[in-house]
């Protein structure tokens, strides 16, 4: 089936598919219902072997019991190609000869719904006595066929197939009703949606393999259209196929921003840079579309614990134009990607245009187009709240994607590389307890190709969350010469820590080896050891850390003996060892 392309004017996607679906999508009174299937699926091939190859589309209904009942389109005999006969059936090929006759014969049948429309001019076989009966809906199976190929032995033969569904194949509930006519099919025909079926079939060819991108880097991008109003010169790109070798990558986020964190006591400050996040091409937009930054916190590294504090994302808006195909049958539908609020008071010559003004119901009326705005996310771009995540560097200005023409002026080494301090932002979190660890992280997110449906898509908190606690860096420890402490001191066996959170938080370790006495204010690299009141050497901990990195000037003991026993209660010394100092301090355990 060939399909008009939504992101390129005046190409047509063209694209073989099987498909099937419900005759009329089972309407009920009022319309659809939950058990109505309005949606259709089919199969494509996304990859053989050889780029030219014959395809066959074949379908039949098969009847054991009435073998006059068993039917499926069938070109008639020429002298070049005489008329094989299956014998008393016109549909089902038997036996290995007629199946493979029927894959081997380059054949697209009419569609199911043409059955009962004589189409001898054009070739076939009259229809049959009961055409009426099959043309509105029937039990069939149908065959994709392609090749041929040649296999030799030890030899593989690559194919890729995608099995493909679509949605809102069905529309209109009372279309069958009203429309079909098994001699006249085409206006029931008209009225059924492909859009979604093709979408979703362009996305298996394209994740397969990337439109536009080079992958073994021989400088062919694959195949593309120029794109435009008929008419006009046109000026953009538009990739539709790869180079041919595979990618298997699916559309991305931006990549998340390099993080940091800055521990002070009772604040986390968190630093990134999003040069890579906001500069970086969308491999199938082939253009940038990052939106905003997320900031998350938990008590632990699971997924499903980070919560949401503060969010970022540029102002701008989704245009959504009018469009009537056919009388009767317009929509809202989404007018390329979102646009900022410069770009449309530039493109409408208005430097006051509040483009909310504009909604559903009280559109923009441009000579005999209507348009309408929506923010795509919440367009929450204020930068300067001290309270909110905010630019380091304000005064920074943009130094372009040319890393050779980056002054030592404009950029920052925070991040253990070159980086443009335009890029630089921070949030702070603070009121935290010093006690307890937080796992920040800081998400880039896109805004998705509303156009296909896509929506947004946005890193994972895990990716680069990093685990801290809200006290004294070790850099400042080793610097300051600051003492180091120990908590809680005493410990209590019959406190509840874990179950006011302060230990084992995922809940999956007993209770005698999740308990934690903490070390605190170390520098980053010394050595921890505790001993009985006898100088027994109860356990060791070697504390080793890059100075300044996360946890570095904090530790831990479980509570347990380098033997693996369990720590009685009692009093016990703990001796820490760093170049140039020593520092020794008791511990109390309580049970």
């Amino acid at each position: 089936s060939s399909h008009p392309a939504a992101d390129c004017e005046g190409h047509v996607d063209s694209v073989n598919i099987a498909w099937t679906a419900d005759n009329d999508g089972d309407p009920i009174s009022t319309g659809w219902d939950y058990r109505s299937p309005t949606s259709i699926v089919g199969a494509r091939v996304v990859r053989t072997p050889i780029d030219s190859l014959q395809m066959s589309f074949n379908w039949w209904i098969t009847n054991y019991t009435d073998p006059s009942l068993d039917f499926g389109p069938r070109r008639a005999g020429t002298p070049e190609e005489p008329f094989r006969n299956f014998g008393a059936r016109q549909g089902t090929p038997e036996g290995d000869r007629n199946k493979y006759y029927v894959m081997s014969k380059p054949e697209f049948d009419y569609d199911l719904l043409f059955t009962a429309v004589d189409q001898q001019l054009q070739g076939w076989l009259p229809p049959p006595p009961n055409a009426e009966e099959m043309a509105d809906g029937f039990d069939t199976r149908y065959l994709l066929s392609f090749g041929p190929f040649d296999v030799d032995p030890g030899q593989t033969l690559p194919l890729t197939l995608a099995w493909v569904g679509g949605e809102n194949f069905h529309r209109d509930p009372k279309a069958f009703e009203t429309l079909w006519d098994p001699h006249h099919p085409f206006a029931y025909y008209e009225s059924l949606d492909f859009s979604s079926l093709a979408t979703n079939s362009r996305w298996a060819s394209w994740i397969y393999d990337n439109p536009g991108v080079d992958t073994d880097g021989d400088g062919y991008r694959g195949k593309f259209a120029l794109c435009g109003p008929p008419g006009q010169i046109s000026t953009d790109t538009f990739w539709y196929e790869g180079d041919g070798v595979p990618d298997f990558r699916g559309a991305s986020p931006p990549p998340a921003p390099k993080l940091k964190v800055i521990s002070e006591v009772g604040k986390l400050v968190l630093r990134w840079n999003g040069y890579y996040s906001e500069t970086t091409e969308d491999v199938f937009l082939h253009d940038v579309d990052f939106e905003g930054y997320r900031v998350y916190s938990s008590l632990d590294d699971r997924p499903q614990s980070f919560s949401l504090l503060q969010s970022y994302d540029r102002e701008d808006y989704n245009r959504y134009v009018w469009r009537e195909p056919a009388p009767g049958q317009g929509r809202w539908e989404l007018d390329g990607i979102p646009l900022t609020l410069d770009s449309l008071r530039r493109l409408y010559q208005n430097p006051t245009f509040n483009p909310l003004t504009f909604n559903r119901n009280n559109p923009l009326r441009i000579g005999d187009s209507l348009y309408f705005f929506e923010a795509q996310d919440f367009n929450q771009s204020d930068l300067s709240d001290p309270h909110g995540i905010r630019k380091v560097y304000p005064d920074a200005l943009y130094p372009g994607t040319d890393p050779s023409a980056w002054q030592e002026s404009d950029v920052t080494y925070e991040h253990g590389e070159r980086l443009p301090k335009y890029y630089e932002y921070e949030y702070v979190l603070d009121n935290l307890l010093p006690t307890v660890s937080y796992y920040v992280s800081v998400t880039a997110f896109d805004f998705g190709s509303p156009v296909v449906g896509l929506p947004a898509l946005e890193t994972s908190p895990i990716n680069n969350a990093i685990e801290e606690y809200p006290q004294t860096t070790s850099t400042t420890v080793a610097a300051e010469k600051l003492d180091a402490y120990v908590y809680p001191n005493p410990y209590r066996i019959d406190a509840g820590y874990a179950r006011r959170g302060f230990e084992n938080r995922e809940g999956d370790l007993p209770p005698e080896r999740a308990r934690r006495l903490h070390f605190a204010n170390l520098p980053p690299e010394c050595t921890i050891k505790i001993y009985s009141l006898d100088g027994d050497l109860i356990q060791t901990i070697e504390h080793r850390f890059p100075p300044g990195s996360p946890t570095s000037q904090h530790d831990v003991w479980d509570l347990t003996t380098r033997n693996g026993q369990t720590a009685v209660s009692g009093l016990y010394y703990y001796v820490i060892e760093s170049p140039g100092r020593t520092q020794i301090g008791k511990i109390v355990i309580v049970k």
